[in-house]
Parts: C-alpha cells; sequence; structure tokens
C-alpha cells in the first residue's frame, strides 16, 4: 500500500492513491489557504472510516441494518511532545439492542489496520533524499 504526496503550494499538498487525489491543507488561521483537510484530521478521519467500515461490515453479517450509522472521532492535541493523543471513537448504531452493542463493542478492541496501527506500538522511518531511491516503486 502506498500514496504519494506532491507539493502544489504553501502548505497545501495533493495527495494521490490507485485512481484518487485528495488535497491537504492547513486552516486560514494557521496561515494557509484552508483547500483541504489537515494531516491530523486525516488521521481521525482514517480512524473513524476504518471503524466505521469495519461495523459497517460486522451489522451486515449479522443482519442487522446500518441506516443510520454514525462515527465520530476527537483527540488531545499535546505540545510535549507534540503529537495527538487520547484517541476517543463514538459508534452510533440506531435500532441496535443494549445486547447487540455490548457485543459490537467487544468486536472494536481490534477493529481495522489503522486502529491495529494507532493503538499498538509502532514504527516510522523516515529518509530524505533529492531524488527517489532506485528500484521504489513509483
Amino acid at each position: 500500500m502506498e500514496i504519494t504526496l506532491q507539493h502544489t503550494g504553501g502548505a497545501r499538498f495533493v495527495a494521490e492513491a490507485r485512481k484518487h487525489r485528495l488535497v491537504i491543507d492547513q486552516p486560514a488561521e494557521d496561515g494557509a489557504t484552508d483547500h483541504g483537510m489537515s494531516p491530523s484530521e486525516m488521521l481521525l478521519v482514517s480512524l473513524g472510516s476504518c471503524i466505521g467500515q469495519f461495523v459497517a461490515q460486522y451489522l451486515s453479517m449479522r443482519g442487522l441494518s446500518s441506516d443510520g450509522l454514525q462515527v465520530s472521532v476527537a483527540a488531545e492535541r499535546t505540545t510535549r511532545p507534540l503529537r495527538l493523543s487520547g484517541f476517543r471513537v463514538e459508534v452510533i448504531a440506531p435500532g441496535l439492542s443494549d445486547r447487540q452493542l455490548r457485543g459490537l463493542e467487544k468486536t472494536l478492541a481490534t477493529a481495522g489496520l489503522v486502529h491495529g496501527a494507532i493503538a499498538r506500538e509502532n514504527t516510522v522511518r523516515i529518509t530524505a533524499g533529492t531524488a527517489r531511491a532506485s528500484g521504489e516503486a513509483e
């Protein structure tokens, strides 16, 4: 899995994955043009949509309705170190009984790739260069 980001001026980038394009920017109050969500907001979108897709599949596999399904995600911004922490995800699944909601909550503990990447210890390797390393996928 890979994406490419192209700088298009200021704080703005265009991300490409497969045949899809997405604009990433910063808010105007931060001196940018606000043409897209910030990277931090995209992280919350990624987590919420990963969990949302998991829940939709869970409901479908049990013959339960996903009508009105909604996911909200929030996190705190810390400064020392600078990062997002304390992620909170709320899933609203109208029409489920208390028993069905408890079953859903139990399965959400292991919900999806993005959740797993954030919730468990992970590594990020960053390199810098003047051109793409030879042999790497374009």
